[in-house]
């Protein structure tokens, strides 16, 4: 996965207020790079959840 796509997704996760909008981030990124999804694979996939999901958290931290 190039830097490009992990600007993409991290821009739209630190949007995200739910687990639906991370995935919606991820897809939406994908998808304006102009990636079909059935071509991305499941380890890429990961990976990109995985980068989401911090990007949300470092944006929106949860309270102690």
């Amino acid at each position: 996965m190039n830097e490009q796509i992990k600007k993409a997704i991290r821009q739209r996760a630190r949007r995200a207020v739910s687990k639906d909008d991370l995935v919606r981030a991820v897809f939406d990124s994908f998808r304006s790079q102009q990636i079909e999804l059935r071509n991305v694979s499941l380890e890429d996939m990961k990976t990109a959840l995985v980068e989401a999901a911090r990007a949300a958290r470092e944006h929106n931290p949860v309270a102690a």
